[in-house]
């Protein structure tokens, strides 16, 4: 089945301006907004604009050929999707600015974000999803108890400066964490804002709490909103969704379907299904379970302890962490008791959780 670079071969000799951009494209400028485009595009939106040849060249030649290393989850066919893009009709020419990247320990922030000029008239907003670094996993863990963290403000705060400095249509999205900023940023927006938003594409991110998706800021947007996941989706399911999401194909199996590339396409759409798989419903149950169980103190509670252990190997990223792993066991020995406590009984809890998923039959 046709993949993202077949679509490029098949899609790629035609402007925006003679088809418009569809969820397929929008998947593709969300994975291109993982490429490190420091001082290659400009931070501000009114600042020199750049061509994706071009910054894919510059971006290229700054690796003088090898290929670059995204990280321990980040797929390594990003640069190679991004250079096929680049040397396309439909792609090349796409002029980026407002490119940011801020990770910071003291905040527990990871955040990135790029805006895709369209040829149009209109502009595609992209979030970069969950990094390398440690302390963006851990963002994503406060989730579960802080609303709203860091990462989403500046999502908002984005949207509005993008919003003010270029005119015309807006499209937003992001892959993963990047489509959860992507509608909360659209959610907050001004109504102004609102108003020129054509979309806004959650490719498998994680949704909000209760109360956040039935305020009226939600619902204001929530019919712009595609919520797009995988057959067996883990991390698109986790929290609420109030919209109705589209589920697609995926060649790969289990947690492996996140992997964007191995979404399938056909022409200008993927490959639709009815719904998700008995697996990603009972992953879903047991996650959502386990969190009820638990109070917003006791999984912020959870997350500091686990992230202390973390810490103490004296890592920043997950790849730094995977060949640490001795590291890691030292870490854990000279956890404080009441640390260890907590994580073993919120283990003890998810692991009761996915048994009572498995006695209930999967409707």
């Amino acid at each position: 089945m046709a993949s993202l670079f077949d679509y490029i071969d098949w899609r790629g000799d035609l402007l925006f301006s003679e088809v418009p951009l569809n969820e397929v494209d929008s998947l593709i400028l969300s994975q291109i907004s993982y490429i490190d485009f420091q001082d290659i595009v400009c931070p501000e939106h009114d600042g020199e604009l750049l061509s994706l040849r071009e910054a894919t060249r510059l971006y290229l030649r700054r690796h003088r050929g090898e290929a670059p290393y995204l990280g321990k989850i980040v797929p390594p066919e990003i640069v190679s999707l991004t250079a096929k893009a680049s040397k396309s009709r439909r792609f090349s020419d796409l002029r980026l600015c407002g490119y940011v990247n801020r990770i910071s320990d003291e905040d527990q922030t990871q955040f990135s974000a790029v805006t895709f000029q369209l040829g149009t008239g209109g502009s595609y907003v992209a979030y970069r999803g969950t990094d390398d670094s440690l302390v963006g996993w851990k963002e994503n863990f406060n989730m579960s108890f802080m609303h709203p963290v860091p990462a989403q403000l500046s999502a908002a705060d984005y949207l509005e400066r993008t919003a003010t400095a270029l005119s015309g249509a807006l499209w937003v999205g992001g892959h993963s964490k990047g489509g959860n900023l992507a509608v909360y940023a659209a959610v907050k927006c001004s109504p102004s804002v609102k108003e020129r938003i054509v979309a806004v594409y959650n490719n498998d991110g994680p949704g909000f709490d209760r109360e956040f998706i039935e305020g009226a800021d939600y619902a204001s947007i929530r019919p712009k909103i595609a919520t797009i996941v995988p057959h067996s989706s883990v991390v698109g399911m986790l929290l609420e969704h109030e919209e109705i999401y589209e589920v697609v194909k995926s060649n790969a199996a289990g947690l492996l379907q996140h992997n964007a590339f191995s979404w399938e396409v056909l022409g200008g759409k993927f490959v639709h299904l009815d719904t998700v798989s008995g697996e990603s419903r009972l992953i879903d149950s047991t996650l959502k379970g386990w969190l009820d169980e638990m109070t917003p103190e006791a999984r912020e509670e959870f997350v500091e302890a686990l992230f202390e252990t973390l810490s103490d190997t004296n890592v920043k990223t997950l790849t730094d962490l995977s060949a640490e792993k001795v590291k890691l066991v030292k870490a854990w020995g000279t956890l404080d008791a009441k640390s260890r406590s907590v994580i073993l009984k919120c283990i003890s809890l998810f692991l009761k959780q996915g048994t009572k998923g498995f006695r209930k039959p999967t409707k």
